[in-house]
């Protein structure tokens, strides 16, 4: 998906609704990577404060921090809401963009990969057919979704889902031949290894961040067959 801001939520319970409690933003991104990540809201709707105060007083502190990782800052921002050192959470898909755009919605995750988190396999499902669509991502988003729908399709994606991301500027065609190769080298993170394959805990965190070089090795895997999905 190409967009101008890449604008990612943490969303936390209040009562019954899921509400945006921390909102980042993506400032260096490309189809292969997440770079520099900022704090730019923290309860955007104000609805936490009246739930658990002590959880938005810890989590407020980080408002402008920068993290020099997306990955490094979804797993700080987790470990603060939750009040517990070193507490990690499958950012991938814990951590969701709000949508908007012209975008068809039969493509959304129709490529999977198996990727090896933290001593577990996780299934992440990828949108390479969307990567050259123009989209709006949202730094309040709605809590919840308009109904009747609007025109463009618009709602929440894990991060995953919504991936490879581009900045709006780089042209559609540079976008859909990046993915295809990246595709022809094994997948959107790289070559997968095999489940039978031993992983050290280190190797399995540089993974999980995504910032790993692929060594160009295909690997097997069941997904629709990748198509581009620019309108």
């Amino acid at each position: 998906m190409r967009t101008s801001h890449l604008y990612v939520a943490y969303r936390d319970r209040v009562g019954d609704q899921l509400v945006p409690l921390v909102v980042l933003e993506v400032l260096n991104f490309d189809p292969h990577r997440f770079g520099i990540t900022r704090v730019v809201h923290v309860d955007p709707h104000g609805l936490h404060s009246a739930w658990e105060r002590d959880k938005l007083a810890r989590v407020q502190k980080l408002l402008g921090k920068d993290f020099s990782s997306f990955g490094h800052a979804c797993q700080h921002v987790y470990a603060t809401a939750r009040g517990e050192k070193g507490a990690h959470i499958s950012y991938m898909q814990a951590f969701e963009v709000y949508v908007r755009g012209y975008i068809d919605a039969s493509l959304l995750g129709t490529w999977q990969e198996d990727k090896p988190i933290r001593g577990e396999w996780e299934v992440q499902r990828f949108s390479p057919g969307l990567a050259a669509v123009a989209v709006e991502t949202l730094a309040v988003p709605p809590i919840v979704c308009p109904d009747p729908p609007t025109e463009q399709w618009e709602g929440w994606i894990t991060v995953s889902e919504g991936r490879p991301y581009a900045h709006i500027s780089t042209p559609p065609q540079e976008v859909e031949a990046a993915v295809a190769r990246m595709l022809q080298k094994g997948g959107i993170t790289g070559p997968q290894r095999s489940r039978h394959l031993e992983k050290s805990d280190a190797a399995s965190r540089a993974l999980e961040v995504g910032e790993v070089p692929w060594d160009g090795n295909c690997s097997s895997r069941k997904q629709r067959k990748w198509r581009p999905g620019r309108l």
